[in-house]
């Protein structure tokens, strides 16, 4: 079961940090991952803006495109939301740890 929630975040992540690539292909490459991991439409549009509609989902989501965005008071933003919500320290870390995966594997 954790893997299954697993793979729905990391889909959920793909989407809310690739989504605006504007490649057809990668974009549809990201929906069918996303599709296959059990997320509905409505969940991928959501990734697709940075939002979910799981709030520790969300709080990820808007962590990991703060740091996409590099703006450092997005970030703090995001990354103190997330721990007022319940999101650990470590949680956040492997958020990034994740993130910085995906952002690297579209620039190869």
């Amino acid at each position: 079961m954790a893997e299954e929630f697993h793979a729905r975040v990391q889909a959920q992540l793909k989407l809310a940090l690739l989504g605006d690539c504007g490649c057809i292909k990668t974009l549809g490459s990201l929906e069918n991952e996303a599709r296959s991991s059990g997320l509905t439409g409505a969940e991928i549009d959501a990734a697709l803006t940075g939002r979910s509609f799981e709030a520790r989902t969300a709080a990820a989501l808007a962590y990991a495109c703060a740091l996409k965005s590099g703006e450092p008071a997005l970030i703090e933003r995001a990354r103190t939301h997330g721990l007022h919500i319940g999101v650990t320290d470590d949680e956040l870390s492997a958020i990034a740890r994740e993130a910085q995966q995906i952002l690297a594997s579209m620039e190869q």
